[in-house]
């Protein structure tokens, strides 16, 4: 595993890090292995010109795009960018703009492989971010998940005029995008998420040209491993060299936000019997990235924040480095991180957790409290008191007796405390790490409801004792 590349994927949809947290950050991930830092933009990254509508409002500016690369320089961190090349291509067709190059019309997620301008537009966005990132040996194309392909009246006339299956269309289109980077850095190593690939036929991914052309990238995140069979043979009859993916963070739920070490330490001693089984099948088993997915899509909800998944990331990291999980590396991590006990690998346990300090420990120290306190919560709206005698038909009449009402009043106050305080730490502490618009974001969606709903209850409760 030492010759291995260890690559930490930084997903920057909707909750790019300040950049004076990647600076506290970038040397830790360093001692644990790290040798690369695999960056998806998405519109993060400061489009300009033809391109400018791509980028937020609230993107990295060139100014930022440049202090990374030195703290990953620092670091001895390589940068791998990534811009999607067909699907997941949201963050582009959302605008009115760009909305012609849709396969689907009313469907924002994949470009038309069949018109001329989605070539254009995704070479162009190419050439931006290679700009920027002048020093760079590899690049990926991404090119996963394509759920809409030769369903536009353009593609089924070209599938029919040129005898093409829609794999076929998804292929030649790869295959240009792979040639415009060959031809203007032809030093580069370009690499593709491999899902698009699993199911195509030998024959035909032999004839497709991509061989010699592109690294695929194997991503799974279960420990219950469900890819094809044959994959290792038919990959390593066309690809020599390969690369692997799992997960640190951000697959085990789209609205996840407490990440379960354990799980992913299950995905890693999975992929490292792979690699060992599997490996030789190919010139070169060139690294792993280890992904850390912050939404499931571009209008998911954000998911399982970086800072309270850095334990995980910890462990994940040095076990890929020792070959396997022991003790030594669960210590290890938890002194890093300076936790007075061990980390828990399961946060779904209700243990007390354990104080710690690292680059953004009050995230997650706050996260765990919610978690533990969301458990209670959703216990309470559920609980046969509640909806015995305080259901909404019951409120409206003001049918109630205040020997049940009062404990459940009780209760309420005691949660909505607990709330009340965790979203005041959690908004300072994610002001620190994140910027307004991610805060803002991440109180609204997973912890103001619960306030509203519970503030609600108090109210009505209040309302059926003084009538009572």
């Amino acid at each position: 595993m030492d010759d291995m590349q260890k690559l930490v994927h930084l997903d920057l949809k909707g909750a790019p890090p300040k950049v004076h947290y990647l600076e506290k950050v970038f040397p830790l991930i360093r001692k644990w292995g790290a040798t690369g830092l695999l960056i998806e933009y998405e519109d993060m990254f400061p489009y300009w010109g033809p391109l400018s509508e791509i980028a937020s409002e609230f993107a990295y500016s060139p100014e930022c795009v440049s202090s990374i690369l030195r703290l990953a320089e620092e670091n001895n961190l390589s940068i791998i960018p990534l811009v999607q090349s067909i699907g997941h291509f949201e963050f582009v067709l959302k605008h009115e703009k760009f909305r012609s190059i849709r396969e689907v019309p009313n469907y924002p997620m994949a470009l038309c492989p069949s018109n001329e301008d989605s070539l254009l537009i995704v070479c162009m966005m190419i050439d931006q971010v290679m700009e920027l990132h002048p020093r760079i040996r590899y690049f990926h194309i991404g090119a996963d998940e394509v759920y809409h392909l030769g369903v536009c009246e353009r593609c089924k006339r070209r599938m029919s005029e040129e005898n093409l299956s829609p794999q076929q269309l998804f292929l030649i289109h790869v295959k240009a995008v792979l040639g415009h980077i060959k031809n203007t850095h032809p030093t580069i190593t370009i690499i593709m998420w491999d899902d698009m690939l699993r199911h195509t036929e030998l024959p035909i991914l032999m004839n497709s040209g991509l061989g010699d052309m592109v690294e695929p990238m194997v991503w799974h995140y279960l420990s219950d491993f469900r890819l094809p069979i044959d994959i290792w043979d038919k990959y390593s009859k066309v690809f020599p060299n390969i690369w692997f993916a799992s997960a640190f963070k951000g697959a085990t739920g789209a609205n996840a936000y407490a990440t379960n070490i354990a799980y992913h330490l299950d995905n890693h001693t999975v992929w490292l019997d792979v690699m060992a089984r599997e490996g030789s099948k190919f010139k070169k088993v060139q690294g792993c990235a280890l992904t850390g997915w912050q939404r499931y899509d571009h209008y998911a909800v954000l998911c399982e924040l970086l800072p309270q998944a850095l334990p995980s990331l910890g462990m994940c990291l040095m076990m890929l480095q020792q070959g396997s999980f022991t003790a030594e590396v669960h210590t290890s991590v938890s002194q890093d991180l300076k936790f007075l006990s061990p980390i828990p690998l399961n946060p779904f346990q209700r243990y007390p957790v354990p104080p710690c300090q690292f680059p953004g420990s009050e995230i997650y120290t706050s996260l765990m409290a919610f978690l533990h306190l969301d458990a209670t919560y959703e216990e309470f709206v559920r609980d046969e008191r509640v909806l015995t005698w305080m259901n909404d038909y019951m409120m409206e009449k003001r049918f109630s007796n205040p020997v049940h009402i009062e404990p459940i009043l009780a209760q309420c106050y005691a949660i909505l405390d607990g709330l009340t305080k965790i979203h005041s730490q959690q908004e300072k502490a994610l002001k620190e790490v994140f910027y307004d618009h991610t805060v803002e974001e991440w109180l609204k969606v997973f912890i103001e409801p619960k306030i509203r709903k519970i503030s609600d209850a108090v109210e009505k409760a209040k309302l059926q004792l003084s009538n009572s």
